[in-house]
């Protein structure tokens, strides 16, 4: 197997041509830039890119809200690898993707905008411009049948119990704070719900057939290449808004909206993914981009579901839903700094049924039950119910009965599941009033099938006067652009695989993909070497992205095991070093 490292030198101590560059007071400018000039092996042959850079085309300037502006342009035929170069305000940018999104603008003011192609070298094209005033680019219709009030995701206090509750499996830290227009949240774990605590109950069809919708703003998800991250819209109708984390077997009766980075589709009733049926008056979606948001919409029709991406339905399912309320909730799954900007939903006008969670488990045999420990009176204090909800396996099926200290009731399976098994965990709730006759009571499930709660936790009704704590929200500083990672790939001109013969040619295949970046900090240049000695030192000239071909003679090369190896320099040198290596071997065939 070819064994490929990462290895991320940081810019404190970075090898230069064999000078040891010291890193600098972060606190300073960027020091100048040391010279990088162009080396080829005697052995080396640069394979230069032909294709002509030609300007973007169609730029275009929309605003979610009245302080931004997402710029998106078309990248024409024959622009090569090296992403485009953004500018406005005195400000520039780097990027991979042909949609970028600025921020923290004046509302009133004129913002003129610039992209450029780059290609593999850094050379630059004739700019296409555009321009806008935020605030006069902002269309506030989407917010027509939205009740009132809108989320706005910007600290702890958003998500209050009185409106949300979070499932994040007791991650302590799994939501963060990142600036955008002030601040707003941003998902730094792989798995957590948000679940509204705001029922949407069906109204009269609207302007637009509507008799519910669910809406919500965010950046993701995007392609993270080793998993695909998703963001899942859910409705959620009794009992089912009180399970943890979504996953199949996904609840009957429930519609849930699955938004990848390749499109959109619904499960309903309990089932798997639909397939995507697109709108005919749907057109092309691209898939997201780091730090551009969209705005996703769930919209319930009387007669059908639609998704609709920017206003644009992408996907619909015939389906006429069987209850008038639900709660929603939004999902996220591989979706590490992935940012929740705002959320609205629709329908008839309600208010909060205040309810938070408690985690508990997993359980531990104690006298012939599973107990799920203790719970502290100040967590129940002023609420008026709890319901105790768990996942639970056993040896065989047999009635389950909770206890809440002194008091028990008999457990209820949450639909699809029927019973227990050893194999499949089924979930099953039980609710007790309060207050509790005794303080700080335990939680205990009792069953004859010997069973076993793998994950459970506490839905408990709050009372206006409840006071509960706010989730950890951990500050974050603005990410700063990144330096793209290479990917390295050698071939041999008359060889397939690892094993090479002696002799002949290979090429060799540089690329600095980097599609999670928001930003890209302009490259200085790349180095190859070849088991330890330099073969080429290529200029790129503040570059943002690059596909680079070397062809490279390996007569007098011995055979054995061989080693490639590639670093990326930016144009910054307090920034890291992005290296990569490859190994081939040269073997008698």
């Amino acid at each position: 197997m070819r064994r490929r490292g990462l290895i991320a030198v940081v810019g404190g101590l970075a090898l230069l041509g064999g000078v040891v560059v010291v890193l600098r007071d972060e606190s300073a400018p960027p020091p100048p830039s040391t010279a990088f000039e162009r080396y080829l092996h005697d052995r080396v042959e640069y394979v230069p890119d032909t294709q002509r850079l030609v300007r973007p085309s169609d730029l275009t300037l929309t605003a979610l809200d009245r302080t931004s502006l997402r710029a998106s342009w078309t990248a024409t035929e024959g622009i090569g690898y090296g992403g485009f170069e953004v500018r406005w305000n005195g400000t520039s940018r780097l990027v991979q993707a042909t949609e970028t999104e600025l921020t923290d603008l004046d509302a009133n003011a004129d913002v003129h905008v610039e992209v450029r192609a780059l290609d593999a070298l850094g050379n630059r094209s004739e700019p296409v411009t555009a321009s806008a005033v935020p605030r006069l680019a902002h269309d506030e219709t989407w917010l027509d049948g939205l009740v009132p009030p809108i989320d706005v995701f910007d600290g702890p206090e958003a998500l209050s119990p009185r409106r949300w509750r979070v499932f994040d499996g007791g991650d302590t830290d799994c939501l963060g704070l990142r600036p955008l227009n002030g601040r707003r949240l941003e998902i730094t774990c792989d798995r957590v719900d948000l679940q509204s605590n705001v029922p949407m109950r069906f109204s009269l069809p609207q302007h637009d057939g509507a008799i519910g919708r669910v809406v919500l703003t965010t950046d993701g998800p995007r392609d993270r290449g080793s998993s695909q991250s998703e963001l899942m819209i859910a409705l959620l109708p009794e009992p089912f808004h009180d399970l943890a984390h979504l996953a199949p077997p996904f609840p009957p009766s429930s519609v849930i909206l699955h938004v990848t980075p390749f499109g959109a589709s619904f499960s309903l009733n309990g089932g798997t993914p639909l397939p995507n049926e697109v709108v005919p008056s749907g057109g092309t979606v691209p898939p997201p981009t780091a730090g551009v948001r969209h705005r996703w919409e769930l919209r319930v029709l009387p007669d059908a579901v639609v998704a609709l991406r920017d206003g644009e339905a992408v996907a619909r399912a015939a389906v006429t839903l069987p209850w008038t309320s639900a709660r929603p909730r939004v999902a996220f799954r591989n979706a590490i700094n992935t940012r929740v900007d705002v959320f609205g939903a629709g329908g008839a006008p309600d208010g909060p049924v205040p309810a938070s969670v408690v985690p508990l488990g997993p359980s531990t045999e104690e006298n012939g039950a599973a107990s799920l420990g203790n719970v502290a009176s100040s967590r129940l204090a002023g609420a008026s119910s709890v319901r105790v909800v768990a996942s639970v396996v056993a040896e065989r099926d047999a009635p389950v009965t909770v206890e809440l200290g002194s008091r028990s009731a008999p457990a209820v399976f949450m639909p699809p599941f029927h019973g227990l098994d050893r194999s499949e965990a089924a979930v099953v709730y039980a609710d007790f009033p309060l207050p509790s006759p005794e303080a700080n009571p335990k939680v205990r499930l009792r069953s004859d099938g010997r069973v076993t709660a793998h994950r459970a936790h506490l839905v408990v009704a709050d009372g206006p006067d409840a006071r509960r704590p706010l989730p950890r929200l951990t500050d974050r500083a603005h990410p700063d652009p990144r330096v793209p990672a290479p990917t390295v790939t050698v071939l041999h001109e008359s060889a397939s695989g690892e094993r090479f013969p002696a002799g002949g040619k290979v090429r060799l295949l540089v690329e600095l993909p980097d599609p999670e970046a928001r930003e890209i900090a302009p490259v200085k240049g790349i180095e190859v070497d070849l088991d330890g000695e330099r073969m080429a030192t290529l200029p790129t000239n503040g570059s943002a992205h690059g596909r680079h071909e070397f062809v490279v003679d390996l007569a007098d090369v011995p055979t054995g095991r061989h080693t490639v190896a590639v670093r990326v320099f930016p144009v910054d040198e307090r920034r890291e070093v992005r290296s990569q290596e490859d190994v081939f071997d040269i073997r008698p065939l």
